[in-house]
């Protein structure tokens, strides 16, 4: 197409392309980052546990690791192909990103042996782009540290939306910690919380801890509409 060469043609020609396109790839990396790599570090952990566990487990244990890990590697594969065909609808795009969590918490579950169970209105169509990064983010991290760090066998996911704003519950029946101490010393241990804190608040938003050692944790993060 020829361009007219206008004062905004030029500025266009030499300045805004370059920042869409910058804008662009960070999108598309954002993207990734938050839909593929949960994924790829589901599959390490699962490699990693199966390869120390090799010498114990029975061939029909084997096949059945391997058969999740292949299974994971697909979820990551069309995750991808999602990621790569972005839905334009503004609905279309709010249930892929539902099916993105249900995937991930899927696969986070059947690698790792725990169950998880997920919860959420039918429609996310009024959440921003912003906001569904910053939830999906901290969802993968909360059920992320409840299997890593807090040794569950159940984690339940519960995202609920009112008028004026979203509240997302996670929690765990894992060992639990001190959510005071921890928070005191988030500097030396909760880079993680420290994380989730950030994708909170930068949205006007708040996060709440509530756990003890022995009892589990709960995380609820609560976001302006």
């Amino acid at each position: 197409m020829e361009r007219v060469k206008t004062g905004m043609a030029i500025q266009s020609e030499s300045g805004l392309e370059p920042y869409v396109l910058f804008e662009e790839r960070t999108r598309i990396a954002e993207e990734l980052h938050d839909r593929i790599c949960p994924h790829l570090f589901g599959i390490a952990c699962a490699v990693h546990s199966v390869e120390q566990e090799w010498g114990s487990l029975s061939e029909e244990q084997k096949l059945e690791q391997l058969r999740e890990i292949q299974a994971a590697a697909s979820t990551a594969s069309r995750e991808m192909r999602a990621t790569i065909y972005d839905l334009s609808s503004a609905e279309e795009e709010g249930a892929s990103w539902l099916d993105g969590i249900r995937s991930l918490l899927h696969s986070l579950g059947k690698l790792n042996g725990v169950r998880i169970g997920f919860c959420a209105p039918d429609s996310v169509c009024r959440l921003s782009v912003h906001q569904r990064k910053a939830l999906y983010r901290i969802i993968s991290e909360a059920a992320g540290n409840a299997i890593r760090h807090g040794e569950c066998s159940e984690v339940n996911v519960k995202l609920s939306m009112l008028r004026s704003s979203v509240t997302l519950r996670v929690s765990d029946n894992g060992r639990g910690f001190d959510a005071c101490a921890r928070l005191a010393k988030e500097k030396e241990y909760g880079f993680g919380l420290r994380n989730m804190r950030q994708q909170a608040t930068s949205l006007g938003g708040s996060m709440q801890i509530c756990s003890q050692p022995g009892s589990g944790a709960r995380i609820v993060v609560r976001l302006p509409i």
